[in-house]
């Protein structure tokens, strides 16, 4: 196939549930669609091949970047869209052809993470041209170029392409599925570490950023804390720092540590991050503590929550801590 502008290329393995509705979004936006099977046994590869993909297959290796790598070998098209069985495409065919026209070789395009019990949204790379990038990362793999150095990226508007992202239905699933990807992140820390001194030391904090991220989703809760203090140790005043602080500053607050959610707080403010954020992590921490009033003030200025990864909550998030707040002050007496 020649003069393609865009192929969707989605990876799979038993999605013989969630594939047919991802397929059937990308009705008019793609030029091609390709599915790469990696050991289906649930008849995923018969339902892509009824709906008009070109379906491949390949040995699964512990490896999505190798998966991604292999999905996309000898494609023509200019652009690929890479998605997994469980994303939603909306878009505006029209407009993202035209907006393909950008030099840029990797485009982010904004994610509605549904699934997940705080729902968000955040911009992942998921549009890029193959001869320029490749995958690289056993898990939470990203693109680089071919010195493995990160590409520019523009971000794609959220009216010419979003993806709706389902995520795995069960609790049971999240959790196998954290610890899959927690499994792996631990290989690529083992295999960072065997290189020495000559080791990527960014690569290393990002592996670590993700293995705390994957044990409190697996809910290994000790095991998360310990992974972010280490980060938080070894690689101050870098982005990881904030976002394992972040993440750890999280933890406690679910777990009723109110003083020490504070602590870290004040830490992520003199670090720079956004106001509102930390008075968004800060109202729910001294809401614990019993002062709904001051609670209510902190949260008054706050229009929008976006974490310290980019992420942007929901906005029933906000409302749902508000009205929480307000309902608090009306059975607490204001202090002084």
């Amino acid at each position: 196939m020649t003069g393609l502008l865009l192929a969707a290329v989605v990876i799979v393995r038993d999605e013989a549930e969630m594939l047919p509705a991802c397929l059937d979004s990308l009705a008019g936006v793609a030029d091609v669609i390709r599915v790469h099977d990696t050991g289906s046994q649930d008849g995923t590869p018969e339902i892509a091949a009824r709906h008009g993909a070109v379906v491949t297959h390949g040995a699964w290796t512990d490896d999505f970047a190798a998966a991604r790598n292999e999905a996309v070998r000898g494609e023509t098209a200019e652009w690929v869209l890479a998605l997994d069985a469980d994303h939603r495409v909306i878009a505006d065919p029209g407009r993202l052809r035209e907006l393909l026209a950008t030099t840029r070789d990797v485009l982010r395009v904004e994610v509605d993470d549904a699934h997940h019990a705080s729902p968000y949204r955040q911009f992942e790379t998921r549009l890029y041209r193959p001869r320029a990038v490749q995958w690289s990362g056993r898990v939470h793999e990203r693109l680089v170029r071919p010195d493995g150095t990160p590409p520019p990226k523009a971000k794609l508007p959220a009216d010419v392409i979003q993806l709706h992202h389902l995520g795995h239905a069960t609790h049971a699933d999240r959790i196998r599925r954290a610890e899959r990807n927690l499994a792996l992140a631990q290989r690529t820390l083992d295999e960072l570490a065997a290189q020495g001194p000559a080791a990527d030391r960014r690569r290393i904090a990002r592996t670590l950023l993700e293995i705390g991220r994957d044990c409190a989703a697996a809910e290994h809760k000790q095991q998360a804390v310990d992974t972010y203090e280490t980060l938080r140790e070894l690689f101050p005043q870098t982005p990881e720092w904030s976002q394992a602080t972040d993440g750890l500053a999280r933890i406690l607050l679910a777990n009723g540590y109110d003083k020490a959610c504070l602590v870290l707080v004040e830490q992520l403010r003199l670090a720079g991050v956004l106001p509102a954020y930390c008075d968004w992590l800060a109202a729910q921490a001294i809401t614990q503590l019993g002062d709904p009033h001051l609670a209510a003030e902190m949260l008054a200025g706050i229009t929008d929550v976006i974490d310290t990864a980019g992420r942007r909550s929901d906005p029933s998030a906000l409302h749902e801590v508000r009205t929480l707040v307000n309902r608090l002050r009306t059975l607490t007496p204001a202090s002084g």
